[in-house]
């Protein structure tokens, strides 16, 4: 049924998108107030389609599930690369980012470019809720639970209110105004997928930590077996 209502709803955006575009393209060069309004117009349309089409196919792969290929992945690497990517939008809104990545806690069993977007998704979910913020400080940790690895990302945002904490993971359910309500579902999913889980620590007026934990990659002993990771 997900795929039935996606096929028919991306079909009428893709031929308004199309036409939109023969639009602008028409009106690239305004020589009047009304051309150049019409062209402004088309260009907010084309927006608003590119918005509907993205949610169409985030709720599409929601729902039909990730094809996971679990291997090594190199967590440390990963947070670093996701920090890098996101430091002009930390330095935009005055973020302190501040990172702590055991040594023990490197390697987790996962799909690597699944787990980005997961990872990527909290990241940006922590920078929205400091946007307001002054001095917004974002925490990164990983942390060795033996056969398990903990990914903390904690903000100093204001915190989620207790009757809204069990709706986050909610397809379309978004305390953002302009939020498709289907990050937090999707890195749920993945992480799941992924062999791990996802929990919130928050509290009103002391930011939000989220958890994520993950299979360890085993280590190998002197006689050729394996076990997971110490504590």
């Amino acid at each position: 049924m997900a795929a039935g209502l996606a096929h028919e709803v991306k079909n009428p955006l893709s031929t308004m998108s199309l036409n939109l575009q023969l639009m602008a393209e028409d009106f690239a060069d305004p020589k009047t107030p009304i051309e150049e309004r019409t062209l402004r117009r088309a260009k907010l349309m084309l927006g608003e389609i590119k918005r509907l089409d993205d949610v169409v196919h985030d709720f599409l792969t929601l729902a039909r599930g990730y094809e996971i290929e679990p291997e090594a992945v190199d967590l440390e690497l990963l947070l670093t690369q996701l920090v890098s990517f996101a430091e002009p939008e930390h330095h935009r809104l005055g973020i302190d980012v501040r990172t702590s990545f055991a040594p023990s806690a490197r390697f987790v069993l996962a799909d690597p470019k699944h787990l980005h977007l997961a990872l990527m998704n909290l990241v940006v979910n922590a920078q929205q809720a400091m946007e307001d913020t002054e001095d917004g400080q974002l925490f990164i940790e990983t942390r060795d639970r033996g056969e398990v690895i903990e990914v903390r990302i904690t903000d100093t945002g204001p915190g989620i209110p207790a009757d809204k904490v069990e709706r986050i993971f909610m397809p379309f359910w978004s305390s953002k105004s302009d939020g498709t309500g289907l990050g937090l579902p999707t890195t749920r999913r993945i992480i799941e997928e992924c062999g791990g889980d996802i929990r919130v620590q928050t509290a009103p007026g002391h930011g939000t930590r989220f958890i994520v934990r993950l299979p360890a990659m085993p280590k190998a002993l002197p006689d050729g077996s394996s076990r997971g990771s110490e504590s």
